[in-house]
């Protein structure tokens, strides 16, 4: 079995999200992927919390359904406090003993790893995909990771969808369209909630896929 793993803030989620996803399922032959909203970003708990984990939860279910190979989990909205890779990675392995995990992350998040809590056990327990768009220069990552953790990477090239969530936010304050930008589904409940229309919700994960 070979399950792919997508954590972030997911606020919104978006299109930039879903292709990775699907590009890592397709490339690495995974059987599934979990998509897990965090519930504390760790790196900034002194900062607005984002968007309700149970509604930032359903605007990823309204995002993948229709893709068989793709779920929703609680896994880190169910967990206590800050919301680190190591600890999902090692709930998710003892659930899933006998299952290859692969965590997925943007190109400027491989480089980052080694700063995350206990990030250098995370290659001892799974994999990692890492997605650019063609052309882009992994140098970062290779110099900060060594000859065997870089041998847990997969690298992969995906066209460049330059969307991030905070930037959405700031759309949707702004009246500004994100219709294309996210799923129907997700758009529809976007507006249905007005969420978004205040103050920007803040603490997005950047160490993830967000």
């Amino acid at each position: 079995m070979q399950i792919g793993l997508m954590g972030g803030t997911f606020d919104p989620i978006h299109y930039g999200h879903l292709f990775i996803a699907e590009a890592a399922r397709a490339e690495c032959g995974l059987d599934r992927v979990l998509f897990f909203p965090n519930s504390q970003p760790a790196p900034v708990l002194n900062k607005a919390k984002p968007t309700d984990g149970e509604i930032r939860l359903r605007m990823v279910e309204l995002a993948i359904a229709g893709n068989e190979h793709f779920e929703g989990s609680r896994v880190e909205l169910d967990r206590p406090g800050p919301s680190y890779a190591i600890d999902t990675v090692l709930q998710l392995q003892r659930e899933n003993p006998d299952a290859q995990l692969h965590y997925i992350v943007g190109a400027d998040s491989i480089g980052e790893v080694l700063t995350w809590h206990r990030g250098a056990e995370l290659f001892n327990h799974c994999r990692f995909v890492a997605g650019a768009r063609p052309g882009f220069d992994f140098a970062i990552a290779r110099e900060r990771l060594s000859p065997r953790q870089l041998e847990r990477v997969t690298f992969l090239e995906i066209p460049g969808l330059h969307i991030a969530s905070r930037d959405l936010r700031s759309r949707v304050q702004e009246n500004q369209p994100i219709r294309y930008l996210v799923p129907e589904a997700v758009h529809r409940e976007i507006e249905n909630l007005s969420l978004y229309r205040a103050v920007a919700p803040t603490g997005e994960h950047h160490s993830r896929n967000d």
